[in-house]
């Protein structure tokens, strides 16, 4: 059994996280901003206080760090604070305290908006700019934090898990709850409907980010993996769609007819992620279906929990 600090354990992939280590008998402890019932159910020692709760004191007998948390919110300096200052706050005290071994949640947004004659976008594509304004908050603050912990010198070994939209039913799912919300109350969705829409189901994200902190006995580990000094770079991708897939699934679910068709006739985008590295260096690779994080978005905006129609 391992002793996890969990970051982001009241979101969405987070508590998928929580969960899955909890399974697994591992003691978690989580900084978070408010309490949670559910968490504290699972076992999982909260830190009131969210990244001000996290010192070296705190890290101690810590063994690995699982970094999930992040905002997508539209406002700049938010982002910043929480996804830049956030993950420096964690990194300096996981230097100090001499962790082991620090796995961060990444995204495929951090990747430069790819030209249309980009066939594939690998680990090694550029990053966006910290100054480009044309990306959102989210990807300009995500991509400075992977390049804050690539620049790294000391420190724990260094793993970064970069998922495209991340399917799944939650309250607090972008893709489950938020999008769909947004567009059942026509809002919309301005992304061009022929566009690759890269996707993993949630539970394989989690299957990688527990196979990078070697948190699963029963799993044999993979030759690969992270180590000091030699950072470890995945990008975690279930398979390809397009927009217009996604947003038509969604329309379907949906118990009423949507103001006005969503997403745009632009021209789009339409190459792939490349998604070799993580089985080749893990041993672990996204197996579940889009029609099965869809009907479990589905399933759930049929059979709401009364948390979920409180949001909505």
């Amino acid at each position: 059994m391992a002793r996890v600090l969990l970051t982001g354990a009241t979101g969405f992939v987070g508590g998928r996280i929580a969960s899955r280590l909890a399974t697994l008998d591992h003691a978690i402890v989580a900084p978070v901003r408010r309490h949670d019932d559910h968490l504290a159910e699972l076992g999982v020692e909260l830190r009131l206080g969210g990244f001000e709760a996290v010192t070296p004191d705190l890290l101690a007998d810590v063994e690995v760090v699982v970094h999930a948390a992040a905002t997508a919110g539209p406002d700049l300096a938010t982002a910043a604070a929480v996804n830049v200052e956030g993950t420096r706050r964690l990194r300096d005290a996981a230097v100090h305290a001499g962790t082991p071994l620090f796995v961060h949640v990444s995204t495929t947004s951090v990747y430069a908006d790819p030209s249309g004659d980009l066939r594939v976008v690998d680990e090694d594509a550029p990053l966006v700019a910290d100054d480009d304004e044309d990306a959102s908050p989210y990807a300009r603050t995500k991509a400075d934090a992977d390049r804050l912990l690539l620049a790294t010198e000391e420190g724990p070994a260094l793993a970064i898990l970069r998922p495209p939209a991340v399917l799944g039913a939650g309250p607090t799912s972008t893709w489950g709850t938020r999008v769909p919300t947004a567009i059942a109350e026509g809002r919309g969705f301005p992304v061009a409907r022929g566009r690759s829409f890269a996707f993993v189901h949630v539970e394989d994200l989690v299957d990688a980010i527990v196979a990078a902190a070697a948190l699963d006995d029963t799993v044999t580990p993979s030759p690969g993996g992270p180590a000091p000094g030699e950072p470890l770079v995945a990008n975690v991708v279930g398979g390809h769609v397009t927009v217009a897939d996604y947003l038509d699934a969604v329309v379907d679910l949906l118990p009423d007819t949507v103001p006005e068709r969503p997403g745009t006739d632009e021209p789009a985008w339409t190459g792939r992620y490349a998604s070799d590295r993580l089985p080749r260096e893990l041993g672990v690779a996204p197996h579940r279906s889009f029609r099965a994080g869809m009907a479990e978005i589905a399933s759930a905006w049929t059979s709401p929990t009364q948390e979920q129609e409180e949001r909505r």
